[in-house]
């Protein structure tokens, strides 16, 4: 019976808390057994991992696509920037030899001789210009009588050529600015020409007077360069339009080109197209298939697939171990468990498991045998506490008893009180005074009592060793502000000063000796105590030794009061300890000029919770 009364005692143990219904929800999972409970939490876990890797991968992808983008606009605008340069470098050119006097010279002298000299001088500008500009092939002048002006290096018969198939040398033919491509059908080189009327300044007039035409013949070829160069992949097409949409220059054949451009689709292209700043008036035109522009993220997307479906097979694999090891234990331990109570006490738990379950299954059989050992022992426990009970009524009866013998010494005390009086003798009378107030200050009142009351005690017992003494011995007491009131255990200095007189000043007569003891505060508000004396000292072998003794004193327990019936200094020490704690204490110190006690506790403005309570 007892065994099955101890069993019921093991029942389920509600934590106490506020009452509260719990969500339906959860009520409805916690129906579910513990291995299915796991394996929807692991198949929620891996749905939630797949839906978060799906969204990153998806955000990610879509990202490099928009960088990848990014990438072609930033190239097609670095090429527009190129083209643009090219083409004020040529304006910039035209320029500058359209506006020089040696120009005008040329064009408006009508004697042959001055012309000599601005020709030379145009040769030479014309020639560096030439050579410092890889894009420019000719350069060459027209008069109003359509005479041409050429200079060093002019190729008379591509521009001839290309005056019978685009006359670009007559008159009016074009206006200011950038011609279209121009292509000789019998080679593949492809050239453009800047033309630019030429103005007589001279003269100050409401009509500017037309006196020429400059045109710079230039190559295609170093914008073919830039559109091969700007090329992402080689089925991308980089091509420069001029303002016909005729090709100036790409970086494929013009054949590939022109069908590219004829029918792109925007399913299988990127296409971007810019046109540069006027004059020029070209158009920049990109086309870069989709497969060549994310070749790189299909190896990230595969990637992504092995990175997304390695967690779903460890997933998997964990689960699984998790059943096998942790789930069916612990199912085969709740069904034990759940058996009655005579059932579980005499048969033993078998599982097979991971060393934890094992651990458990040991624990639990262990528990077992332990509730049967306690069955046993709970009589035996109860006849000890009735014979614990018992001893602490007889106790309680011995120190009422005891409460006695102090009235009949405070009473027998103040019968020689009153004959010294009798007899006039006042010493006696002093003396006794003195001890009767000591015996009443230690054994009436609280364990507790404040600084100032213990130093009017302590003079009172220097007052009979003043008596015992005469004229042997000076005592300084001294408590700094703020200590009177501070709060401290009961006859505690006592020992002290009594230890200082009878084992370091005494022994020293007829020399005299001074005892001088202080209180103060320390920072952190810690009390502090120091009885000094100038007597002769401990040897270092008997220090020792009571530092040892000190050091060894215990906590006593409240059942041993006879222990702590020593009045030393290691129960001091112990007192201390039983009521503040480690580290507070005494410490010790001596040489040959004197001995050193002090003691150090917290300050309390009241008795302490941990303070015992005195026997009466």
């Amino acid at each position: 019976m007892l065994k099955d009364s101890c069993i019921g005692a093991l029942g389920p143990v509600r934590t106490p808390g506020r009452p509260g219904k719990e969500p339906e929800s959860m009520h409805l999972f916690q129906k579910y057994s513990l291995t299915r409970r796991i394996y929807i939490l692991f198949s929620l876990t891996i749905a939630l991992s797949l839906t978060t890797s799906l969204i990153f991968y998806f955000i990610s992808y879509r990202s490099m696509q928009q960088e990848k983008a990014r990438n072609v606009e930033n190239v097609c605008l670095n090429l527009v920037q190129n083209t643009e340069d090219i083409a004020a470098s040529v304006m910039l050119m035209s320029e500058t030899i359209s506006t020089t006097p040696y120009t005008r010279s040329i064009l408006t002298e009508t004697n042959p001789a001055k012309k000599v000299s601005p020709r030379q001088f145009l040769n030479r500008l014309i020639t560096r210009l030439i050579k410092s500009n890889s894009h420019i092939h000719n350069i060459l002048l027209l008069d109003s009588q359509e005479s041409i002006y050429s200079f060093r290096s002019f190729d008379y018969s591509l521009a001839d050529r290309l005056n019978q198939e685009y006359r670009i040398l007559s008159p009016g033919a074009y206006p200011d600015g950038f011609t279209g491509a121009l292509r000789l059908s019998d080679e593949d080189t492809v050239y453009y020409a800047y033309i630019q009327t030429i103005y007589d300044d001279s003269t100050v007039s409401s009509v500017r007077k037309e006196i020429g035409t400059c045109v710079i013949i230039c190559y295609c070829s170093p914008l073919s360069t830039l559109c091969s160069n700007s090329a992402t992949s080689q089925e991308s097409l980089f091509a420069i339009l001029d303002g016909e949409d005729q090709i100036l220059a790409c970086n494929q054949e013009l054949t590939a080109a022109y069908r590219t451009l004829d029918a792109p689709d925007p399913k299988d292209c990127l296409l971007l197209s810019h046109r540069t700043a006027s004059p020029a008036n070209w158009r920049l035109v990109c086309a870069v298939p989709y497969g060549e522009l994310y070749s790189e993220l299909g190896l990230i997307s595969r990637l992504a697939a092995l990175l997304i479906l390695i967690p779903f097979l460890a997933f998997l694999l964990l689960a699984r171990q998790i059943s096998a090891n942790v789930t069916s234990p612990l199912t085969k331990i709740v069904d034990f468990l759940g058996k009655d109570s005579y059932y579980i006490l005499h048969h033993s738990l078998e599982t097979k498991g991971s060393a934890e379950i094992a651990t458990l299954t040991v624990n639990i059989n262990r528990m077992l045998t332990e509730i049967n050992d306690l069955s046993h022992t709970v009589l035996q426990n109860q006849a000890h506490m009735y014979e614990t009970e018992l001893a602490k009524n007889q106790a309680r009866l011995l120190a009422l008893q005891t409460q006695i013998n102090p009235h009949f010494l405070y009473n027998t005390l103040s019968a020689i009180q009153g004959m010294a009086y009798q007899k006039k003798n006042a010493e006696i009378c002093t003396a006794v005074t003195a001890l009767s107030y000591m015996m009443r200050y230690n054994v009436n009142g609280d364990s507790m009592t404040s600084v100032e009351s213990e130093f009017h005690c302590i003079e009172k017992y220097l007052q009979i060793i003043a008596l015992r003494f005469p004229g042997c011995f000076r005592f300084r007491l001294h408590m700094e502000d703020g200590t009177g009131d501070c709060q401290m255990p009961r006859f505690l200095l006592q020992p002290l000063v009594e230890n200082a007189v009878s084992h370091g000043l005494e022994p020293r007569q007829p020399l005299h000796g001074t005892l001088t003891l202080t209180a103060s505060l320390l920072p952190g508000s810690i009390l502090h105590f120091e009885c000094r004396d100038d007597g002769i000292g401990i040897p270092p072998g008997k220090l020792e030794n009571l530092r040892r003794e000190i050091e060894e004193a215990s906590m006593v327990c409240d059942t041993q009061p006879e222990k702590h019936a020593g009045i030393g200094l290691p129960n001091i020490h112990m007192r201390i300890r039983l009521i503040y704690g480690a580290p507070y204490g005494l410490q010790i110190s001596s040489s040959r000029e004197g001995t050193c006690v002090c003691a150090d506790f917290p300050v309390s403005s009241g008795a302490s919770a941990r303070a015992p309570v005195r026997g009466t």
